[in-house]
């Protein structure tokens, strides 16, 4: 998201860096304002934020900071709005007030101080993915019989690491690991269907 760090001496206040015009959105979106909210309650989704905040003003677009792997929020948000002195009467009002036990911490952010990519994927909702399923099934998926072969051959090797350790520390010690039951490739010469033999 480019060049934004958090003020360390205060986390409720964001400090941008400022940078190149090309990366932010002073030239599109020219008169409108930002607000960055923190402290956000857990269950105060995208729908609830949306719904409160347009009180002010018609808010354009709405991004809550969500981790990629749990999606959960990360507890602070950004909304822009399509007048800039709304914004600032946002920030104004709303910082420090109360909602659902939280205190919630606002400041309006100059465009020339907001990244281009900071509402990237506004526009569509937030999907989950699933990385510990995805992994569950690529370990558990039918293996081809290349790739078991690979897999015999990797087994193999370690083993094989294994029994020079042991021979290394003078251990004198015979097992017959996974070599024994192993499968061997088969020795098999396969044609093709359609392929004719000639016969002399």
């Amino acid at each position: 998201m480019g060049k934004r760090k958090l003020n360390t001496q205060n986390p409720d206040v964001i400090s941008l860096e400022a940078v190149s015009n090309d990366q932010t959105l002073d030239k599109d979106y020219k008169g409108m304002g930002v607000v960055y909210v923190g402290h956000i309650p857990q269950h105060f989704q995208e729908k609830e934020m949306r719904q409160f905040f347009e009180q002010f003003g018609d808010i354009l677009k709405l991004r809550i900071s969500r981790s990629k792997k749990t999606a959960n929020s990360k507890g602070y948000a950004f909304i822009l709005y399509e007048n800039e002195e709304v914004a600032k009467i946002v920030a104004n009002t709303m910082n420090d007030y109360i909602l659902c036990g939280r205190l919630l911490k606002c400041q309006y952010i100059p465009m020339s101080r907001v990244h281009k990519d900071t509402f990237k994927g506004a526009s569509r909702p937030f999907k989950k993915i699933d990385w510990q399923g995805r992994a569950k099934a690529e370990r558990n998926k039918v293996k081809t019989s290349e790739e078991q072969q690979k897999s015999v051959k990797r087994l193999l090797k370690k083993e094989q690491d294994r029994r020079r350790k042991i021979a290394a520390l003078g251990i004198d010690y015979e097992f017959p690991g996974y070599a024994a039951v192993a499968p061997k490739p088969s020795k098999k010469t396969e044609f093709p269907d359609d392929e004719e033999m000639e016969v002399a």
